[in-house]
């Protein structure tokens, strides 16, 4: 409890301090990671992290329905688990002793813990109109496991617009998803200009206009403020949305550490961890601090 205690007097102390800096809302100094680890050659295409305990991560890649544990000491691999056969994992999470695998069509594994080599406890189909499924994590606040698509649902102008982020019981995963975040495409980028945040942007027919093209890679919740974290790889950026759904901060990733962040999680004593598959160098695992700590 007191360690609790001392994270929430972090991150309200670091807001306090950073409030009337544009962009500046949020308690880790995101130009300057903590630590860096090349990951090994294997890991290229990481995609997706999560915790597993003080000094241990998990992530998988691309090509292989396998799970890989980190040392948050070193970024070397230190156990891998194979549970299904080859297969596009997008997501991993972990809901107490066990964890969730997202395939890159939807199709969810429930595994058991380490210890028990990761069996396959059982399958579900995500069923939502997205097509394209990327982002997995989970909100220890509301005890939901979410899912955040890249793509955007088709077929209408206001859909074109919005990003969708749902939520599911891990209990009854069979139950419908739940939309939890709504997000405009035209109301973020006013709430941005309105507190000086900068938005990526392009020229267009002679104009500079916004290019946020907002495709979820993953989603994350910070274990203190519950703020969602969401990454998108596209546009190199992280977006942080409070618990209505609007916006804390937008943060523009440096590119050349991080060319294609494709999974977020936080560790017990508040630190954030980012990891971006590599592009012509190795794959990436980035630690930021908690300010002060």
């Amino acid at each position: 409890m007191r360690k609790v205690h001392f994270l929430v007097f972090m991150v309200a102390s670091c807001a306090a301090v950073q409030k009337n800096r544009p962009g500046g809302a949020l308690p880790y100094d995101m130009k300057r990671p903590s630590q860096v680890f090349e990951l090994p050659a294997l890991l290229i295409e990481v995609s997706a992290l999560t915790d597993v305990d003080d000094t241990t991560l998990a992530c998988v890649h691309d090509e292989s329905a396998s799970v890989y544990f980190l040392s948050a000491r070193s970024g070397r691999i230190v156990d891998s688990v194979t549970f299904a056969g080859p297969a596009d994992m997008e997501g991993l999470t972990r809901v107490g002793s066990n964890y969730y695998a997202l395939r890159s069509d939807g199709l969810i594994y429930r595994l058991s813990d380490r210890a028990s080599r990761m069996q396959v406890i059982d399958t579900f189909r995500i069923d939502v109109p997205n097509r394209n499924i990327e982002g997995l994590g989970f909100d220890d606040h509301s005890g939901s496991v979410l899912v955040s698509p890249k793509d955007f649902v088709k077929g209408s102008k206001e859909g074109k617009d919005e990003r969708l982020v749902y939520a599911l019981d891990p209990g009854s995963m069979t139950s419908a998803p739940q939309v939890i975040l709504k997000v405009s495409l035209d109301k973020l980028v006013r709430q941005a200009l309105t507190k000086g945040i900068e938005v990526p942007r392009t020229m267009k027919k002679g104009r500079e206009r916004p290019a946020l093209k907002l495709r979820y890679s993953s989603v994350a919740v910070h274990p203190v403020s519950h703020y969602y974290y969401l990454l998108s790889a596209v546009d190199h950026t992280l977006l942080v949305l409070d618990r209505q759904g609007d916006l804390v901060d937008l943060v523009v990733l440096d590119e050349k550490l991080l060319p294609k962040a494709e999974g977020i999680t936080f560790m017990p004593d508040g630190d954030m961890w980012l990891s971006s598959e590599g592009k012509g160098r190795s794959a990436v695992l980035a630690r930021y601090a908690l300010n002060g700590r």
